[in-house]
């Protein structure tokens, strides 16, 4: 124990530095607490004296001591540890033995516990493919637009908008919209499939689906660089709704060439697409009306229909499920074409992620050209 002039000396020094004083103040004890135990240590000798010159006549007489005494302490102690050594430990593990894993779990567990549910095992990757293949997105929302439809003299179509390449280095975004009035096993949002062989099939089933219409907009590594990647986006997607609603009018301003491909130089194009044919319609309802659900939270400007953004609705809505397998299996054709005009890049692997191999790539690219 230190001396009280020790402490006084110490606590005299908070004006130098208080985080010392008080790290003092802690290491050291009060000395109200010597004094406290100096007190008990002399009163437990005095009743050990008191008790070795009184000689009872019988062992019954014995009273038992008090809770604070060091003596009941002991006793109370050595029944514990003999209660610890008769009584055996219900939860301990038995040895490794070759039973199987039931009768180990029988064996541990307590009595008059409730029976286990079953363990939830994690799917591996082929089961979870498997799985989305059988499910498809809900239409909550397209459910609810058309329920509060209260013209009577139209119909009410929902179209899905969505985009894909935001995030990569290299190649153009795309963004598609979709009308998809049949509801297909597997339609999810396309980033929870990542097998691009179950992408690709599922893109075969929507666009040749009873009723779909669908509109596909490119837009180009250098119209990105001219206004930013968000901008340009969006402008796909206004692209996109507007081939949509003027699907199959006369005068609409699409291009002859309805293909996706590498080797196109334009700035921005569209691809539509339908199978309207099988669907009929009645002669009460000539005409139909357009709204529009797009993924994320802005909504293009001059749209030519009414829109509602909806956040990560590509894991919230079929329509939008459906655009997104458009938008991503379309920019993937597109990359595997761009692999093939430059191949030092490997584009068909990361699709112009920025992955460590694309990244080493570009930084060797930029040292060749350094060279010159």
């Amino acid at each position: 124990y230190a001396s009280s002039s020790f402490v006084n000396s110490t606590v005299g020094c908070s004006h130098r530095h208080p985080a010392f004083v008080m790290r003092c103040r802690d290491s050291l004890p009060s000395t109200t607490g010597v004094r406290r135990s100096a007190r008990l240590s002399q009163k437990r000798s005095l009743h050990e004296l008191k008790r070795a010159s009184s000689t009872p006549e019988d062992p019954a007489s014995i009273k038992p001591e008090k809770k604070g005494s060091s003596t009941s302490a002991t006793y109370n102690e050595n029944v514990r540890t003999r209660s610890r050594k008769l009584k055996p430990n219900k939860n301990k593990i038995p040895p490794r033995s070759e039973n199987s894993l039931e009768e180990v779990e029988k064996s541990t567990k307590p009595k008059g516990t409730a029976t286990e549910s079953p363990r939830i095992v994690t799917p591996s990757t082929d089961d979870f493919d498997n799985t989305l293949s059988t499910y498809c997105l809900p239409r909550a929302r397209e459910l609810q637009l058309k329920a509060s439809h209260a013209d009577p003299k139209t119909s009410l179509a929902i179209i899905g908008v969505d985009e894909a390449g935001r995030g990569p280095l290299a190649g153009p975004v795309v963004a598609a919209a979709a009308i998809c009035p049949t509801d297909i096993a597997g339609v999810v949002d396309s980033k929870k499939i990542t097998k691009e062989v179950e992408r690709e099939r599922i893109y075969e089933k929507i666009v040749s689906s009873p009723g779909v219409k669908y509109a596909i907009a490119v837009i180009s590594a250098q119209r990105i660089d001219e206004i930013n990647i968000l901008e340009a986006t969006l402008e796909g997607m206004r692209m996109a709704v507007e081939a949509v609603v003027n699907y199959g009018e006369k005068g609409s301003n699409l291009s002859n060439n309805n293909e996706v491909s590498a080797e196109r130089t334009d700035l921005t194009y569209v691809i539509t697409g339908g199978n309207q044919g099988i669907v009929i319609i009645s002669e009460k309802i000539p005409r139909v009306s357009y709204f529009a659900l797009i993924d994320g939270n802005k909504v293009p400007k001059e749209m030519p229909c009414p829109s509602e953004s909806l956040t990560k609705g590509d894991g919230r809505e079929f329509c939008i499920g459906a655009a997104s397998i458009l938008a991503k299996v379309t920019r993937d054709r597109l990359m595997h074409g761009y692999c093939l005009k430059y191949p030092e890049y490997n584009l068909s692997q990361h699709k112009g992620y920025p992955t460590a191999a694309h990244m080493a790539a570009i930084r060797r690219s930029v040292r060749y050209v350094d060279c010159f």
